[in-house]
């Protein structure tokens, strides 16, 4: 009997040590994994802004060079220089003269080289005419990015051109005479002024191809990604475009769980969206963009920072919490008979106590959040306004109030019914709340009007989201009626000034609201 004991105590035992080892390899993974998560999440945000003024920058600079070749392509002197078909040659004189016009119209512009090529694709026009040797009388008739040209398309694309080594990006437009196609006017901006693009991180840039034709990292540069159009080009068509044929495979993969349990705690979604970079042994986030033209792509790296910190802090938590779980197991068992004596009474107690708190809380939830759209309330937001405008005064900082009215909500009730109404309701809320800040304060104060507390925001800033909210609402529609409903709304501004009050503020931001209503509405009005 004491031998059966005993095994019965080691069985017990054993259980309660695998237990506690589980438990705490889960709890270990949850505390990490959210940090994790939100490392991995801030690095995401990260990659996504700098992806996103990448765009920007090259779509802002490439806005006027895209322009360049249609506008020579109207200038009398560069078709005077281009012979009819079977004609003779231009003139000397007239062909210099155009060679100075195109060398005047590079430093003008600020891109590195112009032409102009007539219709079998011989150039007869150059801004680099001096060079040694001349681009004058050459053949590019069979160069990929001058073929659509030639057939009167407008271009713009990435090759590495007829010059060796001098890659950049090519914009084309046809140039007519009396209604037929005689030549084409190409623009070259080349790399060295643009690299300004992939100023930060492990950014790069690839062509619609994808291949790497800018990296911040240089060792990059002409490599392919491995989802590209490469592959399928030939070696005839890689030449032409990129004068090479050999060309490096991107240093991307999917990042990977290590041998052993360094690493096995990661969970599998968080796996899924981290990526291994060149020969760094940590994870990195990728974020992309295409940019409005030339298939350009670019791509924005950014580390998991508290990638190592974390893998230690893990195998640190999960001996702590072995430990805590293991005397709290211990505790458990030498409190265990008093529970349960005790555990009818407080049973009763705590179900009372819950009811109770889950009672208050609801109370409060729906005291301070609008049920229907989940913004605050008016008592609610006019209470936070209080409370931030004291502390606006104290640290003589800036805020700026906005509010707004949905335009003709009256009519959008009375032809599609409130439902549909009610749905745009919290439309409008949620574009606010995924534009706003997450100390800014929105709350309802009528039935479809709304006000919107920026705090540290000066009236300009303030212009700029309200803006910003006014142009997504435009672009959303609420399905359930056909067509599918679109709505605008008006917004009136105001910052907060010297002796200032709550009442004040909405005052002069509905002053200015109703103004921006008499002006047409679907506006921004600053008082």
């Amino acid at each position: 009997m004491r031998i059966r004991h005993w095994l019965y105590a080691a069985c017990i035992s054993v259980g309660v040590l695998v237990a506690c080892w589980v438990a705490a390899d889960r709890t270990a993974t949850s505390l990490v994994g959210d940090k994790l998560a939100q490392s991995v999440d801030a690095g995401q945000i990260v990659a996504d802004r700098v992806a996103d003024g990448m765009v920007h920058a090259i779509n802002t600079d490439l806005s006027m060079v895209r322009a360049i070749p249609s506008t020579l392509a109207d200038v009398d002197l560069l078709r005077e220089v281009v012979p009819a078909a079977g004609g003779k040659p231009a003139a000397a004189d007239v062909v210099d003269r155009a060679n100075e016009f195109l060398r005047g119209a590079q430093s003008y512009f600020g891109v590195d080289r112009v032409w102009v090529i007539d219709a079998s694709g011989v150039c007869v026009a150059a801004s680099n005419y001096r060079d040694v040797p001349s681009p004058l009388g050459g053949s590019v008739a069979d160069m990929p990015y001058v073929t659509n040209a030639l057939l009167g398309d407008r271009f713009e694309r990435y090759a590495s051109g007829w010059e060796h080594q001098a890659p950049g990006l090519y914009f084309s437009a046809p140039m007519y005479r009396d209604g037929l196609l005689i030549g084409v006017v190409m623009t070259k901006i080349g790399l060295t002024r643009l690299r300004h693009w992939v100023g930060s991180g492990e950014s790069f840039v690839t062509d619609g191809n994808g291949v790497v034709i800018m990296a911040n990292d240089p060792r990059f540069e002409n490599s392919f990604m491995i989802d590209g159009k490469l592959g399928s080009l030939s070696d005839a068509e890689r030449q032409a475009l990129y004068q090479r044929n050999d060309f490096a495979r991107m240093p991307i993969s999917q990042f990977k769980r290590a041998p052993g349990r360094s690493n096995a705690w990661v969970p599998q979604e968080l796996l899924d969206r981290m990526s291994e970079f060149n020969d760094l042994r940590k994870p990195f986030v990728i974020s992309s963009r295409p940019s409005a033209s030339n298939d350009l792509i670019v791509y924005a790296v950014e580390g998991v920072d508290a990638w190592d910190a974390l893998t230690r802090q893990h195998a640190k938590d999960l001996a702590l919490c072995f430990l805590l779980y293991l005397g709290g197991a211990i505790i458990v068992a030498l409190v265990a008979w008093t529970y349960w004596r005790e555990r009818t009474q407080h049973h009763e107690m705590r179900q009372s106590n819950e009811e109770l708190r889950a009672a208050n809380n609801q109370l409060a939830f729906e005291a301070s959040y609008d049920e229907l759209t989940g913004s605050l309330t008016r008592r609610y937001f006019f209470h936070r306004f209080e409370q931030l405008l004291e502390a606006a005064q104290r640290k003589n900082e800036p805020m700026s109030l906005i509010v707004a009215d949905l335009d003709h909500f009256k009519t959008i009730n009375d032809t599609y019914g409130h439902a549909i109404g009610d749905q745009v309701l919290c439309r409008f809320v949620l574009v606010c709340s995924s534009t706003l800040r997450g100390d800014d304060l929105i709350g309802r104060i009528g039935g479809e009007e709304f006000a919107i507390l920026l705090p540290g925001a000066s009236e300009r800033d303030a212009l700029r989201v309200a803006d910003r909210i006014r142009e997504r609402c435009k672009r959303e529609s609420v399905e359930g009626s056909e067509p599918p409903l679109q709505f605008s709304a008006s917004f009136g501004i105001t910052e907060w000034q010297d002796s200032d009050s709550p009442m004040n503020m909405v005052e002069r931001a509905d002053m200015a609201l109703y103004r921006a209503k008499r002006a047409g509405r679907d506006r921004c009005w600053v008082f």
